[in-house]
């Protein structure tokens, strides 16, 4: 028997609000408006279904540090965090980053760990070494960093530094 994404997905969905139904609390429990809860539903057949979308988007996380910027050298000692929260077309970067010179860019890049790839998103350059960022985009490329978070990374830039000063590999 063949079954469709389509005979699957409304089965899926409805048992996943049946859940959360059920569970005392969870449907007054408050949420992060930054991070959604990230649920998914693996069915038997190699099919993945993300459905951390309809509850407010999917979370993604990085741990910056010059050691992984390449082609390096980024900053020994730098380090940072990046938070991101991926929706159907905008995507949230929350960046702080520590012991590094003062900033001048930062971005998401498309590029496996130990590449180095074109810019994704262009991200607001942390200021007393924090920022966010909001910016609507295609849902492919929204898509993407949900179901392939290994493929791009983030880093920081700064005048000392101007290839990257910290870099790190999105995860989920």
């Amino acid at each position: 028997m063949r079954l469709s994404i389509r005979t699957l997905t409304l089965p899926a969905v409805a048992a996943c609000l049946a859940l959360l139904a059920t569970a005392p609390g969870a449907a007054a429990a408050p949420q992060d408006r930054d991070r959604g809860p990230d649920i998914g539903i693996g069915i038997g057949i190699g099919i993945d279904l993300d459905l951390g979308n309809l509850l407010g988007g999917s979370y993604r996380s990085a741990w910056l540090t010059g050691a992984a910027e390449v082609p390096g050298p980024g900053d020994p000692d730098g380090r940072g965090t990046a938070r991101v929260v991926v929706g159907y077309d905008e995507v949230c970067v929350s960046l702080a980053v520590t012991r590094i010179g003062t900033p001048t860019a930062a971005h998401v890049h498309r590029g496996a760990a130990g590449t180095a790839g074109p810019v994704a998103l262009e991200l607001r350059t942390p200021g007393n070494g924090r920022s966010r960022t909001c910016t609507d985009v295609d849902p492919d490329l929204a898509r993407e960093l949900r179901r392939s978070p290994s493929q791009f990374y983030v880093n920081v830039h700064n005048a000392e530094y101007p290839a990257g000063a910290v870099r790190g590999q999105l995860r989920r």
